[in-house]
């Protein structure tokens, strides 16, 4: 069965989930709400007051009880925690690094397609240094939950972790999942996904629409996530990256332009 697959699962009982000022923390909060109701997990809510800022400490206060009053009117164990250091990037790494977190979720806005970040300051610091599995989110205009979901398959935008991600996703949005076929395009394969697609039939009958869509005749893999967003209109497209061998992880550009196109959110899983 597709679910007993060690290969695709990712952890996430104890989740990690840094709360700033915006809106952005928001929906990451209720996107890991949403993770630890359904896998009966463990939220630290956590925010990061620099030595420098100006902002009061009750404000800080804000962010973190607000995230334990939310979680608690649901039923969740939420832990508020606020720490204080030299900058937020150097004190969430030092958190994420001292304690037992399975997962971290966090949000950032889009970036423009000709800026060097992808992430963002903080966002990029944590994908290039941290040790633990890692969900950014970079947020749209879209609303939480989504309604539907576009998960491409192929080894040159994905791994199997996120793909486990998005069918939870998927599964606990009550989302159309739409598996996009891009294999084609792949220089190097390896496992080529095929325990999911052996699984497909399990997968649809497990509480999850599912629609399977392959490559048409375009010639790349950007032109294909554009045509496939067009005629679908998702909310959201999960991608991910794999580190190897305790390297960093590299982003590829076909990557960047899919994270930082300004339609939809896309949830950058990396493990």
């Amino acid at each position: 069965m597709f679910e007993a697959s060690r290969s695709y699962f990712l952890k996430s009982n104890h989740i990690l989930i840094p709360m700033f000022r915006g809106i952005n923390s928001i929906k990451a909060l209720k996107l890991g709400f949403d993770f630890a109701e359904y896998n009966k997990a463990e939220i630290t809510a956590i925010t990061v007051r620099e030595k420098s800022d100006s902002i009061e400490w009750s404000n800080s206060v804000t962010l973190v009880t607000n995230a334990y009053k939310d979680g608690k009117r649901r039923g969740l164990k939420v832990i508020p925690k606020i720490i204080t250091s030299d900058s937020a990037k150097s004190g969430l790494m030092r958190e994420a690094d001292s304690r037992y977190y399975d997962l971290l979720i966090m949000a950032t806005h889009k970036r423009a397609m000709l800026s060097g970040s992808v992430f963002g300051s903080i966002g990029d610091y944590m994908l290039k240094n941290i040790k633990m599995p890692l969900g950014i989110l970079s947020v749209s205009e879209r609303e939480y939950p989504y309604k539907k979901i576009l998960l491409p398959i192929s080894e040159n935008i994905n791994t199997r972790a996120s793909v486990f991600f998005a069918l939870e996703l998927a599964k606990i949005n009550r989302a159309k999942l739409i598996i996009f076929d891009i294999r084609k395009y792949d220089k190097r394969k390896t496992h080529g996904f095929k325990n999911l697609f052996d699984s497909i039939g399990d997968i649809a009958k497990n509480e999850i629409e599912v629609k399977i869509d392959k490559s048409g005749y375009n010639t790349n893999t950007r032109d294909e996530m554009n045509s496939i967003i067009l005629s679908e209109d998702p909310d959201c497209v999960v991608i991910g990256a794999r580190r190897v061998d305790n390297e960093k992880v590299r982003i590829n550009a076909d990557m960047k332009f899919i994270i930082k196109d300004q339609r939809i959110d896309t949830l950058f899983i990396e493990k």
